[in-house]
């Protein structure tokens, strides 16, 4: 049964009220304003509606809205005045204070019924939206956990099918995505370029796929000892195509993903130079996806310090001064220039996970 709150310094005025109403809805008849106050914060649930006096001796009707519209609980609560006075100005007042009604008195029963139960259809109708609303966002949260889901269960994937083919490209991944876990996170912080959090959680894990083609490469060209033919360094560099292929036919299923964007993007673009001399596509400067612009910096970094073509690894220092020497060339300049801003932090990692 829904509640009313009446409150009426009057005596006559609340009996009145209280038997009109009392047959269908549950009535807390209420003799002051202040009393009102305590009651509405007192109690575990609230009334549905508030029937308020305008004219009471000790706090007056627009008061108590007033102090109502400051306390959360209460805030939403429907409020019909009810006043004698027929001044337009007190009826404006108590409108803009968020009053829904105004009903004159001396009122009839009937008259009371009727714009009461209007009001109570109103609470009704909004409590059942608001179900709605909180059924469709527990079922779109559900899709959505069970997406990220899948995305992980996709990555994993492949890097258990990498781990199978080279252990070396298994763990290569696995330390890109923790260099761009700490490079994402200062870009985020400082906010140079529009990144997200939120943006930046999927494209970390996304970034373990990046390499993802090369699991149709032969075991010669992924050893890489430096002896490769023309031929076999060109079917090394297909692996951008293959990756990014093979995630396009997963887009074709599930279209509108960011995880399969980002993951697209960087498996295709992370050899692009910032001077239109990389591969596969041959974009330059801003033309080539900001996720691949990152990605392209640490995975050089790495590659730089983990060197598999037959020469000798660099140390950090000289991994990051061959980084700096190819700005505006190889890379963007200005995420460069970020790079170098946390280069301890992202010797520190390589440090921990080797």
């Amino acid at each position: 049964m829904h509640k009313v709150m009446i409150v009426d310094d009057n005596m006559t005025n609340l009996i009145m009220a209280k038997k009109a109403l009392e047959d269908q809805y549950e009535i807390i008849p209420v003799s002051s304003g202040k009393i009102a106050l305590e009651f509405l914060q007192e109690m575990p649930e609230p009334p549905d509606v508030v029937l308020l006096d305008v004219d009471m001796p000790d706090i007056n009707g627009f008061y108590v809205i007033s102090q109502m519209k400051n306390v959360e609980k209460l805030a939403n609560i429907p409020v019909i005045f009810l006043t004698a006075q027929e001044d337009i100005t007190t009826e404006i007042e108590g409108y803009s204070l968020g009053a829904v009604d105004y009903i004159r008195k001396p009122f009839t029963a009937t008259l009371l019924r009727k714009r009461i139960d209007i009001h109570i259809r109103f609470v009704q109708e909004q409590k059942h939206n608001e179900r709605v609303i909180d059924q469709l966002h527990k079922g779109l949260s559900e899709k959505i956990h069970n997406i990220v889901e899948l995305e992980y269960a996709i990555v994993e994937m492949c890097t258990s099918l990498m781990a199978s083919r080279s252990f070396i490209i298994a763990e290569h991944s696995i330390r890109v995505e923790k260099y761009m876990s700490v490079f994402l996170d200062y870009l985020i912080e400082s906010r140079q370029f529009s990144l997200e959090a939120t943006d930046a959680e999927i494209l970390k894990f996304a970034s373990k796929m990046h390499d993802v083609g090369k699991i149709c490469l032969s075991d010669r060209i992924i050893a890489d000892m430096g002896d490769l033919s023309i031929q076999e360094k060109e079917f090394n560099h297909a692996h951008t195509v293959l990756g990014s292929e093979a995630v396009k036919k997963v887009m074709n299923v599930i279209s509108d993903n960011r995880f399969l964007n980002y993951a697209y993007n960087m498996c295709r673009y992370h050899h692009e130079r910032w001077d239109g001399k990389g591969y596969p596509d041959r974009l330059m400067t801003t033309n080539i996806p900001l996720e691949a612009r990152i990605l392209a910096i640490v995975n050089s970094y790495d590659n730089f310090r983990t060197t598999n073509d037959g020469a000798d690894p660099l140390s950090h220092a000289e991994a990051i001064n061959r980084i700096r020497f190819w700005s505006g060339t190889h890379y963007d300049p200005e995420l460069v220039d970020a790079f170098m801003n946390i280069e301890k932090q992202i010797n520190a990692v390589r440090f921990e996970t080797t």
